[in-house]
């Protein structure tokens, strides 16, 4: 355990002092808030006055709307890069000097995947904190205890589903060229899979049946659904009921396979198992070969 501990405090350290890694994690976060500020926030607006009139809590809702989306994102591109901590010291050869001491190869690996969960913890809440603020100053309200443990919860999960993978990914590669290019192209294409940069009701049908198969859809669909109901239900609250639907469907608040509406426990479910797949491959994987 004293060995595991130390490991790991070794891996967040690498992870922070590599300021490059930190703003990388942030990227799609930044594009977002670029994008936002440019036209989304507007469209939204416009939209939803057309729909419902200019009653208070517009702002609130779109900014929760927007601040939902970079929570998700952050919990898929943090864990990537702080994996890259593995493939730095398979290029540099620490792997291979981490084999001639006594450390339990396990051990060694469990260590990157322990200090993944803790670093993107820790950033995806000071994401959450910096977008509880920014909400508030757009005219919404503080998050009672009940649901800051509901959205915390909701982000570990989505954390632990993504790590899962990217682990499982990292477990191939063995040169920082070969990941930078996987962090690019996560990068630049999870703001489109989860719906962020464009609502997805916005896409064609076919699309939209892509992108509902994905585990971005899920968890970016339930923590959208906690983190704007307060809002939801102040703009909604004498609107038709088809007025919300409509707005639900458009911007990604309902996940429909073969028109029937998904349940939250089936999409944390889905996440649940899409986790235990990729470590049950991690595992085979690693009880047949070293980490290089």
């Amino acid at each position: 355990m004293k060995m595991l501990i130390q490991l790991v405090k070794r891996n967040l350290l690498l992870y922070l002092r590599d300021k490059a890694s930190v703003f990388f994690s942030f990227l799609s976060v930044i594009i977002i808030i670029a994008m936002y500020i440019l036209f989304l926030g507007n469209m939204q607006i416009n939209d939803l006055t057309r729909s419902v009139g200019d009653i208070p809590g517009l702002n609130w809702l779109t900014s929760s709307w927007i601040m939902a989306g970079i929570l998700t994102v952050s919990t898929i591109t943090v864990p990537l890069a702080s994996l890259g901590t593995l493939i730095k010291d398979k290029e540099n050869g620490k792997i291979v000097d981490f084999y001639t001491s006594p450390i339990n190869r396990n051990i060694l690996a469990l260590s990157y995947l322990i200090s993944s969960w803790i670093t993107s913890f820790i950033m995806v809440f000071l994401n959450f904190i910096i977008g509880q603020i920014y909400v508030i100053l757009n005219g919404g309200e503080f998050f009672n205890i009940i649901k800051t443990l509901q959205l915390v919860s909701l982000f570990s999960i989505s954390i632990i589903s993504f790590s899962s993978m990217f682990f499982y990914i990292s477990l191939f590669m063995k040169s920082q060229n070969a990941f930078g290019l996987l962090s690019t192209i996560v990068g630049t294409f999870v703001g489109f899979l989860g719906g962020i940069y464009i609502p997805i009701g916005v896409l064609s049908s076919s699309i939209q049946r892509v992108m509902n198969s994905l585990p971005t859809s899920h968890s970016v669909t339930l923590i959208r659904r906690t983190y704007m109901s307060g809002a939801i239900n102040k703009v909604f609250k004498n609107a038709p009921e088809d007025i919300y639907d409509n707005y639900a469907d458009i911007y990604g608040l309902t996940i429909k396979i073969n028109d029937t509406d998904i349940s939250d426990t089936i999409m944390l479910l889905y996440l649940i198992v899409f986790a235990l797949f990729f470590y049950i491959l991690s595992i085979i994987k690693l009880k047949n070969t070293k980490l290089i």
